[in-house]
């Protein structure tokens, strides 16, 4: 799952054996954003501490983490400032864009209960709704292992 990628300048549709992230940086002083590019590890610490390092590293550095090279990666990007009831991320390069855009925004407490929103964009072409409900369900099961411990 979520592992297609259209390469629009050689008309070539690629699947990766694995997949990164590529999230993000806010500086307050300059309101930019720098992008992370992180490895995936099943180990959580791991991949944990490198996403920490990482994202250390863009602070420090500001330098841009996708170099073109690294093309196995989606998106995933937290916006704090806001809860929100809908999101919608328009990609108007009009290139088939494969790999989702995951968002989530500030929790917040409603009727006793914490909740939060997140938003998963999908290109239908790869993905129909039982994929995308298996994200959310995985999240749901993530989530609940947090708050037990």
């Amino acid at each position: 799952d979520y592992k297609m990628r259209y390469l629009y300048q050689e008309d070539k549709l690629v699947v990766f054996d694995k997949i990164n992230t590529a999230h993000y940086v806010f500086h307050e002083d300059t309101e930019t954003f720098t992008v992370v590019y992180t490895e995936f590890s099943e180990d959580y610490q791991a991949f944990y501490d490198r996403c920490c390092a990482d994202m250390e590293k863009a602070k420090q550095t500001r330098s841009y983490g996708l170099d073109g090279s690294k093309l196995n990666y989606f998106d995933a990007s937290y916006i704090p400032w806001l809860s929100y009831e809908a999101l919608h991320v328009e990609l108007p390069d009009g290139h088939l864009h494969f790999p989702p855009i995951i968002n989530w925004g500030k929790y917040h407490s409603e009727n006793g209960r914490l909740l939060m929103p997140v938003t998963v964009r999908m290109n239908h072409a790869i993905a129909d709704g039982y994929v995308v409900s298996k994200a959310f369900l995985l999240l749901e099961k993530e989530i609940e292992r947090l708050v037990e411990d």
